[in-house]
């Protein structure tokens, strides 16, 4: 948490960035999504050197060349979304709690990925939702779920058990699915 908190107030001199990544995200047919994912990368980047922060990714190998596919990864902390984006090269999004992603610059990063936004008490929402991952990983978007559906703070690098209908959209879209750690 602490390392969370400094991050943050490294960066306050860059606030200028998250009105600019609201205007991008507003503004889709001007902004497309590759460019709107590199302005996500790069804020990622530049948080990364102010936390010292040092990321590796692997196993990028396994990951279907062409077409939409759902990444599924054990939730660790606050990073794990932006992690995975920063080292997956393709534009990708990411399924969120709503009630966690309209916090400041977590909406922005949300919205210039066109993330969703799942209702975990509303399941007619959450239903509806997982329709759309399936429709648009059908159409070739990759996206990023935690099945677990949150994390627990210091929960020892353990597999937390996986919510009901998690895999859902990549089932029925039948698309590949690559298990991140």
């Amino acid at each position: 948490m602490l390392r969370f908190i400094y991050v943050i107030a490294g960066n306050l001199y860059r606030a200028w960035m998250i009105p600019k990544m609201g205007y991008y995200s507003r503004h889709p047919e001007k902004y497309s999504e590759q460019f709107r994912y590199e302005y996500d990368r790069y804020a990622i980047n530049l948080m990364k050197k102010t936390g010292r922060i040092t990321t590796e990714g692997f196993g990028m190998e396994n990951l279907p060349k062409e077409g939409g596919y759902v990444m599924f990864s054990n939730h660790q902390g606050k990073y794990d979304a932006l992690g995975i984006m920063h080292t997956h090269d393709k534009p990708c999004s990411v399924v969120m709690d709503d009630a966690r992603s309209h916090g400041p610059l977590v909406k922005q990063f949300i919205d210039l990925v066109e993330g969703k936004r799942l209702k975990i008490d509303n399941l007619k929402q959450a239903a509806g939702i997982i329709k759309e991952v399936t429709r648009e990983v059908k159409e070739g978007r990759k996206f990023i779920i935690f099945p677990s559906g949150g994390y627990e703070h210091r929960n020892g690098n353990y597999v937390d058990e996986f919510k009901p209908g998690a895999f859902k959209s990549a089932m029925k879209a039948k698309a590949p699915i690559g298990r991140l750690q």
